[in-house]
């Protein structure tokens, strides 16, 4: 009773799912199946439906019933709006290999798929999408007016390891297969291995600088052979570490960083970058990988759809991502008007500076002239003529001592020092002074002519 209750929903899901896609011929539709296999084992699935809101359309009230199937199951839902298109996304991760066909069969709307494990390490997926293209075929639908419109109905599996067989478009780096519902002849079909590919990074970082040049860096994390990296060496690339390896390149040129990234055939196939008219232009088709990007810009981007942005710096995280990375930005130098400003403020600086130091100079030598700053007229006197002085007496009455002397200075806080008395003489005083009133002794100088001379 409960397998047919089952089998039940599960052509009733089909059902609403084809007739949603019918009713989107009055408009476009995305459908999307990603299958994202992890090297532990586990699944990460997510299913787009959205319809295109600029031709009309809008959800059906079947499609609103998928949702509540998905919901019921356990999925996590979320709007989905993007490019004038709205709808829903439902996501379950951390799904075991072993158990993703039977999560899938929950929702009822995967009819037909099945994974199964067919040797150690190495599974094979099939999926026979035909109830879906064959109804959307007879309706008119097609890849072509699809497209035109921005909508696909497509399913991309991206797995760790090798794909060993697929009847689906394998990217250039091998890990991640895509397949477009009007192209299928018979099933989808896939068989890969957990094992045995390339390591692809789990973060990649350019920096871009003004002058033109960028560095790039790549992470891979969980590294057992070391032997994919031989070729990055060769290429160019510095490598570093052991288990978590990172391969860098410093001072590329702009306009060889697509190139640079694209021969490396880690993922970067569909990266592109451009510059036109001093615009430059970086788009990556990269939804749904497993990879955080970083861009450093040197200013502000003038367009991004990153995750965030903060200082310039763009982040993305790709798993999450449902359209392509896209930014563009200039690298502006400062102005002329700017320039010319900042030229003219230096000069008056310096002249400033010139003429400050010249004035403190001239006041310097002024200020050590031999004048005043206004002498006064100079008026010469005539000098008086010059009187024969008296010889003074070289006598012990008059000694040299007493000519006259200029006052002593006086001696602060000098101890007082006793002077023996001076013994009065006949021509002395008891000062020491020579006493006017005795004739002085001994030769006498003569005073006029000697009228004696000639008798």
């Amino acid at each position: 009773m409960e397998q047919k209750r089952i089998s039940t929903v599960r052509k009733l899901s089909v059902f609403v799912l084809v007739f949603a896609i019918v009713f989107a011929l009055a408009g476009c539709v995305r459908y999307e199946a990603r299958s994202r296999v992890n090297a532990d084992g586990t699944v990460d699935f997510s299913f787009v439906y959205a319809m295109s809101t600029d031709l009309g359309s809008d959800l059906s009230t079947g499609t609103k019933d998928a949702q509540k199937a998905f919901a019921d199951a356990g999925w996590d839902l979320e709007e989905y709006k993007e490019d004038k298109y709205s709808g829903f996304r439902a996501v379950k991760k951390h799904i075991p290999l072993e158990d993703l066909e039977k999560e899938l069969n929950k929702t009822g709307s995967f009819n037909g798929f099945s994974l199964r494990e067919v040797d150690d390490g190495e599974y094979v997926l099939e999926w026979d999408v035909s109830s879906l293209t064959s109804d959307a075929s007879s309706q008119g639908l097609s890849k072509d007016y699809l497209s035109q419109y921005g909508g696909y109905m497509r399913f991309v599996l991206e797995v760790p390891g090798e794909v060993i067989e697929t009847n689906g478009s394998a990217s250039k780096d091998g890990s991640s297969i895509e397949w477009n519902f009007f192209e299928i002849n018979d099933s989808i079909y896939a068989k890969f291995s957990l094992s045995g590919g390339v390591v692809l990074p789990s973060a990649a970082t350019i920096a871009v600088n003004k002058d033109k040049t960028a560095d790039v860096s790549l992470d891979f994390e969980d590294v057992e052979d070391m032997e994919q990296f031989d070729d990055l060496e060769e290429m160019g690339w510095d490598i570093s570490g052991d288990s978590d390896v990172t391969a860098s390149q410093e001072g590329v040129d702009l306009e060889d960083l697509e190139d640079l990234l694209v021969t490396t055939e880690l993922g970067f196939d569909d990266f592109t970058f451009s510059e036109k008219d001093g615009i430059y232009t970086l788009e990556w088709d990269a939804s749904g990988k497993a990879m955080n990007l970083t861009v450093e810009l040197p200013n502000e981007a003038e367009e991004e759809n990153a995750d965030s942005s903060d200082d310039n710096v763009l982040e993305w995280d790709l798993s999450e991502m449902e359209e392509p990375v896209s930014a563009q930005f200039k690298i502006k130098k400062a102005g002329f008007p700017i320039l010319l400003v900042a030229i003219i403020g230096g000069s008056i600086l310096v002249v400033g500076i010139v003429i400050l130091v010249i004035v403190l100079i001239v006041r310097k030598k002024k200020n050590k002239g031999d004048g005043p700053k206004n002498p006064s007229p100079v008026v010469e006197v005539p000098a008086a003529p010059i009187q024969p002085s008296p010889i003074a007496p070289q006598s012990p009455a008059f000694p040299q001592q007493y000519a006259p002397q200029a006052p002593a200075a006086p001696q602060v806080n000098a101890p007082y020092v006793p002077q023996p008395p001076v013994n009065p003489t006949a021509y002395t005083s008891g000062s020491g002074l020579p006493n006017p009133g005795l004739p002085q002794i001994g030769i006498v100088p003569p005073q006029g002519p000697d009228n004696n001379a000639q008798n």
